[in-house]
């Protein structure tokens, strides 16, 4: 104990004899002094911290639970008792004015400090603003790459707005920034690029490996298939994907097919056309009054769908669609199945029968999702589509026991179309399910009139 009161008196008493000590050799002494001394090393810590939080060299640092060691060297440092004390509250300022009255004065403790941990201690506000240049630069560089471009476009909303992929590449360039440039790189040569452009209609993979020799870059569990995502999104100026479907069909925008196979929509009475002449496949179908499980691919191989009677009836059910084609063999009736869900393949030939002037009537199930699937056609088709048996007489007529928990009716509230609303009402009342097949005689004698 008595050495070490010896150096404390040592570094106090010989610091006027410093001057024509090198400053870097003076500094390095000091720094080892302090290293040395593990009385020190807390203090330091809690110094580095404080300093970081504000900018500056001030305030106040706390140490609880001081060791001996640590008693001694503030004691002996700070010429004030510390032995036998639990804790210390010390001012920087203070420790500063303890260094100057050292043989170590002139050397302050931003300069220490940045000694004894070996590299430039910036406060949390300087490192924020280097690491903001940083970013800054990198997408800048980027952005420039691609200037009046359409990806270019996307880059510069997603940096001015703070939207779209935003967050995804902070987060990136903050874990792997030269996976994200490569990425981003891939998207802004897609996005400049896609088979829509050339009014062509290309597979994921193939397209994936024309802009990055890698078929599976832009696969949906791929930093740049997400990024793809966003950048069309903003392209076509719609909300994310929610499912595979919504994912699909944006794709298909792009002319990118995605899943082309798997999705299908059912249908009969209808003429594909290639080339200004009919397809021989729909052809050979529709003269014999036979369905079609026309697939995506299919579909964006054709120049347009029509319906020979300018009308296509659109049923929810495959039940009610076959029992259609049943007990009409002669009429060759335009019809078209959802299966109960809105799959890409069946707004393709909707929106090609819509294009050439088609009425399309719908009919579905009297359930909240199948209200919901009524009320999306009907945004989307407007005076196009006609709600086909959607009065609230046609659904006491399809009522069934089947009971709908507050959770589905709740979806009611969902509808956005005006004529869905007396209904949706009388369901909320009934809290009973109705189903199409209930008034397939109906629909039936609906279609046999229109074609006698």
């Amino acid at each position: 104990m008595k050495n070490e009161r010896m150096k404390y008196e040592y570094i106090n008493n010989e610091h006027m004899n410093r001057e024509h000590i090198n400053d870097k050799r003076l500094l390095d002494e000091c720094t080892s002094y302090f290293r040395q001394n593990k009385g020190f090393t807390r203090i330091f810590e809690k110094i580095k911290e404080k300093y970081r939080s504000l900018g500056v060299i001030g305030g106040t640092v706390k140490l609880s639970n001081l060791t001996a060691h640590e008693q001694e060297a503030l004691t002996g440092f700070l010429r004030k008792d510390y032995l036998g004390k639990k804790s210390a509250a010390i001012k920087l300022l203070d420790f500063q004015k303890a260094l100057d009255n050292t043989k170590f004065a002139g050397i302050g403790i931003e300069e220490l400090l940045n000694a004894y941990f070996g590299e430039a201690i910036l406060s949390k506000r300087s490192e924020q603003k280097l690491y903001e240049e940083r970013r800054n630069m990198f997408f800048s560089s980027i952005i420039d790459l691609y200037k009046d471009t359409p990806a270019g476009k996307w880059l510069k909303y997603v940096f001015d707005s703070q939207e779209n992929a935003y967050r995804a590449m902070i987060q990136k360039f903050d874990t792997d920034n030269d996976k994200l440039r490569s990425d981003i790189v891939f998207v802004c040569n897609a996005i400049n690029n896609l088979p829509v452009y050339s009014n062509k209609k290309v597979r994921l993979p193939v397209f994936a490996s024309a802009i990055a020799k890698n078929p599976h870059v832009f696969d949906e569990n791929t930093f740049a298939g997400q990024l793809l995502l966003f950048a069309l999104c903003y392209t076509y100026g719609v909300p994310k994907p929610a499912n595979t479907e919504e994912k699909a069909e944006l794709l298909y925008e792009a002319g990118i097919l995605f899943d082309e196979v798997s999705n299908f929509v059912l249908c009969a009475g209808l003429l594909g056309y290639k080339n200004n002449n009919v397809h021989p496949g729909w052809g050979g179908f529709s003269s014999l009054s036979e369905p079609v499980q026309a697939t995506l691919l299919n579909l964006s191989r054709l120049d347009r769908v029509k319906s020979p009677s300018k009308k296509v009836f659109v049923v929810e059910n495959p039940s009610v669609f076959l029992t259609i084609l049943d007990v009409t063999p002669f009429m060759n009736v335009p019809v078209i199945c959802t299966y109960g869900q809105l799959k890409l393949a069946c707004f393709i030939l909707l929106d090609m029968l819509a294009k050439v002037g088609t009425t399309i009537y719908y009919s579905g199930d009297f359930d909240p999702e199948g209200l919901l699937i009524a009320d999306r056609l009907k945004s989307r088709y407007q005076d196009r589509l006609k709600l086909w048996r959607y009065t609230v007489e046609d659904y006491l007529s399809a009522l069934s026991n089947n009971i709908l928990s507050p959770v589905r009716l709740k979806k009611l509230d969902n509808l956005k179309d005006p004529g869905l609303a007396t209904l949706a009402q009388e369901i909320k009342q009934k809290k009973l399910a109705g189903y199409q097949e209930l008034i397939s005689d109906k629909l039936i004698n609906d279609i046999s009139g229109t074609f006698r």
